[in-house]
């Protein structure tokens, strides 16, 4: 339903669910499903740029865009920090950062380049309505009469899907003034900011996502609306009353073994139903946001050996400040602010102008002789290195830089 409501360029299955889904649809409103209609846990956002924290909004549509993200292995990671001989990743608090660039574009996409998409994805759509259509009357013919019922509730489905899709659009807040960021620079009037979302701040995944002030909050902080909620509560109820027929007829095949293959040509047609929307977030995943004024960039997953060395890169990328905000204001909800914390940041700052900016990864830097063997400054610096390593990779720095020029950065070197 998500991504009916998103995008025309979308290929949505059959509705199936349990008991609870029919209460859900049944009083389905787009606040509801388009934030945390699972009833999930509700993820947090911490800003860079203004020390604050949030109930993140759009829970859904962020998951969908994968833009949250989990760490699922080795495969493909950066690897900035390579463990000592004996010690592994796990022997210190590793943290993963999903890394997302939202580039901003300078006018509003045309729809050309997505025409075929969008053909595609009508024909499927027609062929899902179609066939279960066909087997529901080849079924009529042989009086299978619960087979004809659950092969309609599969063509409803897709029907009241297929008007949504048709009939509906999110309504994105700050349109305004998203379009006038979209006109300024980073360099001028326009802001930039850095969100970290988590599950919870002890979490091993950070997502994180860069771009204008405005296109972050947007997503994060505003609940997205619907252009026609009343549309969308009978097309909840309408699914809600396709789901009892097809919960009932599907009961009514229990210990029936004479028609047991009615039931297993249901579930057949569901799961090749379940492979086309596969395959299109697969290969065009950022078509769930199509009318966001942005496109998605996202990095690979950044395995970082601990939960400070991530800090210190996110605090390096893009963000404009803010005079009434301490620089290490976001940090909060990772570590208590104490005396301990604010030595840290100090040797992170001072360190900073000697190693982070000046040298690439391998380049040895100059440091004070008097903290030469101080073991609290040789750690910071061990962690600047890290940074900087996971800064300079290609498959990070690359996309980078081309969010810095698209946000007017375009004097901006490899330094961050």
């Amino acid at each position: 339903m998500v991504a009916s409501i998103l995008t025309p360029r979308s290929i949505a299955p059959a509705i199936t669910g349990c008991a609870k889904d029919f209460h859900r649809l049944w009083h389905l409103d787009d606040a509801q499903l388009l934030g945390n209609f699972m009833d999930e846990h509700a993820a947090s956002v911490t800003s860079v740029k203004h020390g604050s924290s949030f109930p993140l909004q759009n829970q859904t549509v962020l998951q969908l865009g994968g833009v949250l993200r989990r760490d699922m292995g080795m495969a493909g990671a950066i690897v900035p920090y390579e463990p000592a001989v004996g010690k592994s990743f796990r022997t210190r608090r590793e943290t993963v950062v999903h890394l997302s660039f939202a580039i901003p574009h300078n006018e509003r996409r045309g729809n050309d380049g997505y025409c075929w998409l969008q053909g595609v994805c009508w024909t499927v759509t027609f062929l899902e309505f179609a066939v279960p259509i066909a087997l529901a009357s080849y079924m009529a013919i042989w009086r299978h009469f619960v087979g004809v019922f659950l092969m309609i509730a599969i063509s409803l489905s897709v029907l009241i899907l297929a008007v949504l899709r048709s009939s509906m659009h999110p309504i994105i807040a700050n349109q305004s003034e998203i379009s006038k960021f979209c006109k300024d620079t980073a360099t001028g009037l326009s802001t930039l900011d850095v969100h970290v979302i988590a599950d919870h701040w002890n979490e091993r995944n950070l997502n994180v996502v860069c771009g204008y002030t405005s296109h972050l909050h947007a997503l994060t902080n505003i609940p997205l609306q619907v252009s026609r909620p009343r549309l969308l509560l009978w097309a909840g109820r309408g699914l809600a009353i396709v789901m009892l027929l097809q919960a009932a007829s599907l009961a009514s095949l229990i210990g029936d073994k004479s028609n047991a293959w009615l039931s297993l040509s249901w579930l057949a047609l569901y799961i090749l139903m379940l492979a086309p929307p596969w395959i299109l977030n697969a290969y065009h995943p950022e078509s769930a946001y199509e009318n966001y004024a942005a496109t998605l960039t996202k990095v690979p997953p950044i395995r970082f050996s601990c939960r400070r060395a991530a800090l210190v890169f996110i605090s390096r990328l893009p963000s404009s400040s803010q005079a009434y905000v301490e620089k290490w204001a976001w940090t909060n909800v990772f570590m208590p602010d104490n005396t301990r914390r604010k030595l840290w940041q100090a040797q992170v700052d001072e360190l900073d102008l000697l190693t982070f900016e000046e040298n690439a990864p391998g380049v040895q830097e100059q440091h004070p002789s008097s903290k030469k063997n101080d073991p609290e400054y040789l750690r910071s610096k061990t962690l600047l290195r890290e940074a900087s390593a996971a800064y300079h990779h290609p498959q990070v720095l690359q996309p980078l830089l081309a969010y810095k020029r698209s946000v007017g950065l375009c004097g901006a070197s490899a330094s961050i």
